[in-house]
C-alpha cells in the first residue's frame, strides 16, 4: 500500500480579527443601603434676663427765666394788694411798691399773670409761657402808650409800664429761642 499522503484540499487561510475575550465579573449584590437620620441633640440653654433702666434729666432754663419773671410779678402784684386792700374802693388807696404808684386792680392784675407765668415756669410749658407773655406784652404796650387814660383806675406810671414791656419781651423770647437740653443715662444688667 502505498501509502500515499493524501492532503485535503486546503483554502488560502485568511487572517481574521481576533475578539477580545471578556471574561465575565461574577454579579455581586450590592451592601444594603442604610439610612442614617441626625437627630440634633437638645441642649440645655441657660436663659439671660437683661434689664435696662433708664435715667433722664431735662435741663429747660427757658423755665427757670420765666419762673423768675413770674415770681417778681407776683411778689410786687401782692404786695401791691396787701398795702392797698381789698375792703374798700379798688381804685383808692394809691400805694408805692418799688417805686411806682399801684392800685389794688393792678396789684391784682400783677399777682394774676405772674403766678399763671409761675404754673407756666413749673410745667415747663413754653406754649403757656409765650401765650402769658404775649398778654402781659400787649397790655403792658396798651398800658405804656395810654398812661393817662389807666391813671385814675390803675395808678400805672409809663415807667412800670415800659418795665412790663422788657419783661414779657423776655418771657416770650426765651420761651421761642432758648433751647433745652435732655441727658438719658440707660443701664443694662444681666442676670
Amino acid at each position: 500500500m502505498d501509502e500515499t499522503l493524501v492532503q485535503p484540499a486546503t483554502q488560502p487561510m485568511v487572517a481574521q480579527p481576533v475578539a477580545p475575550v471578556v471574561t465575565a465579573t461574577p454579579v455581586v449584590a450590592a451592601p444594603p443601603v442604610v439610612e442614617q437620620v441626625v437627630v440634633p441633640q437638645q441642649v440645655a440653654h441657660q436663659r439671660h434676663q437683661q434689664v435696662a433702666t433708664s435715667y433722664g434729666q431735662r435741663w429747660a432754663f427757658d423755665s427757670v427765666i420765666v419762673g423768675i419773671v413770674g415770681l417778681a410779678m407776683t411778689i410786687v402784684g401782692l404786695v401791691a394788694v396787701t398795702r392797698a386792700g381789698l375792703d374798700g374802693s379798688m381804685d383808692e388807696p394809691v400805694v408805692k411798691v418799688l417805686g411806682f404808684t399801684h392800685t389794688s386792680t393792678l396789684g391784682l392784675i400783677e399777682a394774676g399773670i405772674g403766678v399763671c407765668l409761675l404754673i407756666c415756669a413749673a410745667a415747663t410749658a413754653r406754649a403757656g409761657a409765650v401765650f402769658f407773655g404775649l398778654v402781659l406784652f400787649v397790655g403792658a404796650i396798651v398800658g405804656a402808650v395810654q398812661t393817662d387814660s389807666f391813671r385814675r383806675s390803675l395808678a400805672l406810671q409809663s415807667g412800670l409800664a415800659w418795665l412790663a414791656v422788657i419783661a414779657a419781651a423776655i418771657v416770650v423770647l426765651v420761651s421761642l429761642l432758648v433751647p433745652r437740653m435732655a441727658t438719658r443715662t440707660t443701664r443694662v444688667e444681666s442676670y
